[in-house]
């Protein structure tokens, strides 16, 4: 086995995670809530920074600050819930009012990281330290961990969304939300449910990931943009489409890179993103208005 080849997989498979880790949280929203949050990269950040300040200011170690800043995303979003889209739940205009919102908390903080952290790059630990060498190929533990935690999340969320009463709440939802209220399922506490799942899933793939890209103000862009692709790219508001578009496009890309240089790999990207909304223009797994989740 040539170690190319080894290095494409192992590249592929790992980038397929992180994309489909960052894609769930948006997917997840986008289906129940029919929201595009904007302030998902935003998300992302602010469980990092919390973990990268648990970490280097209390002086505890990544596991404790791993729950830490899984809880303190998941409360900033839904505290972004209560103030910005809850009031507007509803309402005409909820789609463009919520995309703005989403966009100024964005850049607050992005802002607020610049004045309390600074903005030169952070670096946080990884959770399992160490790496072991296949056909020449480094594979690092903490990319293993990562693999292991996508496939495992979207395994929970599918199981939490087929067979909780929840879960069935949110689908129901995301369906047809007139019908729902009508059946007693509180819709607005539903939304922040879903919006606080999304912020903890957010928060999670920043301190799983941070030690890769390492940690700045910004650093919630660029996954925010990669979930957005792969969101598109598997179908709005598919959970399944999330999982199976990250690993299509993780593995075309690092195969690209590989073979046909680093230069050749996002443009590869996006022309196999146009060719397939071409064909299918809902995405891979597209689903139509009555049904989604």
């Amino acid at each position: 086995m040539s170690t190319q080849f080894v290095q494409a997989v192992w590249g592929g498979i790992l980038f397929g995670s992180v994309y489909g880790l960052m894609a769930l949280g948006l997917t997840l929203v986008w289906g129940a809530v029919r929201l595009l949050n904007l302030a998902h990269g935003a998300i992302f950040v602010v469980g990092s920074y919390v973990a990268f300040f648990v970490v280097s200011k209390l002086n505890l170690p990544i596991l404790v600050a791993l729950p830490i800043g899984v809880l303190a995303a998941a409360a900033f979003a839904y505290l972004m819930h209560l103030i910005f889209i809850r009031p507007v739940i509803g309402k005409p205009g909820f789609d463009n009012s919520t995309l703005i919102a989403t966009v100024g908390i964005s850049i607050a903080v992005s802002a607020a990281a610049i004045l309390i952290f600074n903005p030169e790059y952070k670096v946080i630990p990884p959770i399992i330290s160490g790496n072991f060498t296949l056909s020449d190929v480094q594979i690092t533990k903490q990319g293993l961990l990562v693999i292991g935690t996508s496939l495992a999340l979207f395994a929970l969320v599918y199981l939490f969304l087929t067979y909780t009463r929840r879960g069935m709440a949110i689908r129901a939802v995301s369906q047809q939300q007139e019908a729902a209220s009508l059946m007693a399922i509180p819709v607005v506490r539903t939304y922040g449910m879903v919006i606080a799942i999304s912020g903890a899933l957010a928060g999670l793939a920043g301190v799983l990931l941070s030690p890769f890209f390492f940690l700045n103000p910004n650093s919630g862009f660029n996954p925010m943009i990669q979930a957005l692709i792969v969101t598109i790219f598997g179908g709005l508001g598919s959970v399944r489409g999330a999982l199976v578009a990250g690993f299509v496009l993780g593995i075309f890309e690092s195969f690209v890179e590989v073979y046909y240089g680093v230069a050749w790999a996002q443009p590869g990207v996006f022309l196999l993103i146009i060719l397939m909304l071409i064909v299918r223009p809902n995405g891979l797994f597209g689903i139509g208005e009555v049904r989604r989740l």
